[in-house]
This record gives C-alpha cells, sequence and structure tokens, in this order.
C-alpha cells in the first residue's frame, strides 16, 4: 500500500513539473499554424496570379466574394476566379479563419490596368507593419515568439 502511494505521489510530482511546458505550446502553435496559412495564402494568390495575370483588389477580410464574381477563361472552360483560388488554396474561403476565429485580412491597392501594386495578407491586431514604404499602422498582430514580428506577408509589390 505504501509503495502505491510514492508512485502516486512520484507521477503527480512528474506531471506537475511537466504543466509549464506544456502551458505554453497551445498559445506559440497558435502562431506557427498562423504563419503557416500566411503562406498558404500568399502562395494562392501567386499562382492565382501565374494563371490569370491579376489579383484582387482592396481592403478587408479574406473571405466568399472577394474576387466579386470574376470569371477566369481557360483553355476548356471558363472557371469562377473564387474557385481557381480556393484550388490553389486547398481550403473553401468560407472556412478560412486565422487561429484566434477572425477572417484572414488583405490590403491591396492592385491595379489590374497597370498591372502595379501591393498585396499584403495578415492577421487582424493592433501592431504595425512595414514594407518599404506600405505601413499597416495599428492593424496587426505581432508574433511575440519570434521578436514581435508583424503576422504579414507581402505578396506582391509592383511600381
Amino acid at each position: 500500500m505504501v509503495e502505491l502511494m510514492v508512485v502516486i505521489i512520484i507521477m503527480a510530482i512528474l506531471g506537475l513539473a511537466i504543466m509549464p511546458a506544456l502551458m505554453g505550446s497551445s498559445e506559440k502553435a497558435k502562431y506557427s499554424r498562423a504563419w503557416s496559412d500566411l503562406d498558404a495564402i500568399a502562395n494562392a494568390l501567386t499562382a492565382y496570379y501565374g494563371r490569370t495575370g491579376n489579383l484582387p483588389e482592396g481592403k478587408g477580410p479574406i473571405e466568399p466574394g472577394i474576387f466579386s464574381g470574376e470569371q477566369v477563361e481557360g483553355e476548356l472552360e471558363i472557371t469562377d476566379a473564387e474557385v481557381l483560388f480556393q484550388s490553389f488554396l486547398g481550403t473553401q474561403l468560407e472556412d478560412l479563419y486565422d487561429p484566434w476565429n477572425q477572417r484572414y485580412q488583405i490590403d491591396s491597392d492592385w491595379d489590374a490596368d497597370k498591372g502595379t501594386g501591393h498585396i499584403i495578407v495578415y492577421v487582424s491586431g493592433s501592431g504595425t507593419a512595414t514594407f518599404s514604404s506600405i505601413n499597416l499602422t495599428g492593424k496587426v498582430k505581432l508574433d511575440p515568439y519570434n521578436d514581435n514580428m508583424p503576422l504579414a506577408k507581402l505578396v506582391i509589390n509592383v511600381m
């Protein structure tokens, strides 16, 4: 009986020793997932641009309707632009949320006629991201596990 109590006490002590290490890992995993999602969105936008020569315009959440019903002509058929983008992304836009259950954001001043502008994708927050002359002040979540780097990706910047 005493041996069983000693084993239980040792297991409790080991469990308590591991708890602090596990407590922060779920929050850190959220930031890792956000970075991974931003990479996937940036890659999907790049692939979409490579296929169509165009990008979405505007600022705000990345959600259904971001492509405003655009159609893309292919060799064999006409495809809805949003469907094409989702095929590159590998997920439906209605399911695309950051780990804090907010929509990923886009900041775009893309001019399709001139083929110039920028596209930045980011996670909403209160920090600042700067890419050359482009500032997102008070809009971007910062990653405390990565020297407070802004959770943002510059996808394209054509002057």
